[in-house]
């Protein structure tokens, strides 16, 4: 079988040749080679043999997530200015910005550290001041929405050409509701306005969800299939109740597996934090691939019980913890850890092996090596 037609025979909880092997592995390609680009994740599949999938950005620009998104910043949006501030701080680069809209000015700021170095390989934003400090901010979000018929598809297609049949190439149609909910309010507040003002807060999450259904319609219009969605600021290890997950975050899901069933395509769902309370609710939205599945102490997931849970529903995809595992234990540990979870999984199809997030930067050759190799062995049908 070709990469591609294991991963989807796995996705149709059919037993193929092979258990596909399919770790998130970004993070390592930028240590390995220098670069994460499609044209690298399929040089790896073919020198360490395993099943590429990738997800690749397809959304306008996010002035949420990345503030100076965009040649110049705003180039798509009109109406606006911005003026914008840089500082170095030694081994840190502190922005401030001034948003000017219509209905009135947005002001933020961060700092992000220098690649590479204790910050890591590809460090994030750390806000310092958030865009959205009350009710009359909120109002001015719209303003610096991109329309989605900003979206640029071409490399999308031109990636899902190259592979083929060697991989799946997913879409990522915005950074999610989550992260625009996160990054304009932070998640501090965000907890607090779910507590103290619930009428607002769900008025938000409609808000922003409205904005990302109408990138999904467009971008499965465009003839995309492969969908990847995540809610990770949202998940349980962030903080959030169970309770709060059913009554905001598994009605968009299902509103959004819905859409994008319509169109005949697949979604694979991404929480790399705790979810067994949440697992059957995930499950029951109809979701296709469900990951990352991160076991103790990192997350909480059961692969027995998850497994359970999802048979003949959803793809589970994931499980091998990537810092007590790939990166701090040893080659023997990592075989067996991959043993056990292809035997607990491996009968009916329905699971990808995988990792609990991407397989960092500085973790040993050889525990990444074993990794491929113990999926192939135990991993044959």
């Amino acid at each position: 079988m070709t990469s591609k037609e294991r991963i989807l025979a796995a996705v149709r909880h059919q037993e193929g040749d092979f258990v596909p092997v399919s770790p998130r592995i970004w993070a390592f390609l930028l240590g390995y080679y220098g670069s994460a680009s499609p044209i690298f994740h399929l040089k790896a599949a073919e020198e360490f043999g395993y099943d590429s999938i990738i997800n690749m950005g397809t959304g306008p620009s996010d002035y949420f997530m990345h503030p100076i998104s965009g040649t110049p910043p705003f180039m798509d949006l009109e109406d606006i200015k911005v003026e914008l501030t840089i500082e170095r701080k030694g081994d840190l680069s502190e922005f401030r910005r001034v948003i000017r809209t219509p209905a009135g000015a947005l002001r933020s700021a961060y700092i992000i550290g220098k690649p590479g170095n204790t910050y890591g390989i590809s460090p994030n934003y750390h806000h310092l001041e958030h865009l959205v400090k009350d009710r009359n901010d909120f109002e001015k979000l719209e303003y610096i929405l991109p329309a989605a018929e900003t979206c640029n598809f071409s490399e999308y297609f031109r990636t899902e050409e190259m592979y083929g049949d060697r991989g799946v190439v997913f879409a990522r149609p915005a950074a999610g509701v989550d992260h625009f909910l996160a990054d304009a309010f932070g998640m501090e507040n965000l907890s607090m306005l779910y507590l103290d003002d619930r009428d607002f807060f769900m008025q938000a999450v409609q808000f922003f969800h409205e904005y990302y259904q109408s990138l999904l319609r467009h971008t499965l219009e465009q003839g995309v299939r492969y969908i990847f969605e995540s809610w990770y600021n949202f998940s349980l290890s962030a903080g959030w109740s169970p309770q709060m997950y059913r009554e905001v975050v598994i009605p968009c899901l299902k509103s959004n597996v819905d859409l994008v069933h319509s169109f005949d395509g697949i979604m694979l769902f991404y929480d790399d934090g705790k979810m067994m309370q949440i697992l059957p609710d995930l499950v029951q939205t109809g979701v296709d691939i469900i990951e990352t599945l991160s076991p103790p102490p990192v997350g909480d997931v059961d692969l027995a019980r998850a497994k359970e849970i999802a048979r003949g529903k959803s793809c589970l995809k994931g499980n091998i913890d990537i810092v007590n595992v790939i990166r701090l234990g040893t080659a023997k540990l990592v075989e067996e850890k991959v043993e056990a979870a292809i035997a607990c999984c491996k009968s009916g199809g329905g699971f990808i092996l995988a990792t609990s997030d991407s397989i960092r930067d500085g973790s040993p050759l050889e525990n990444v090596k074993r990794f491929f190799e113990a999926g192939r062995k135990y991993g044959k049908f």
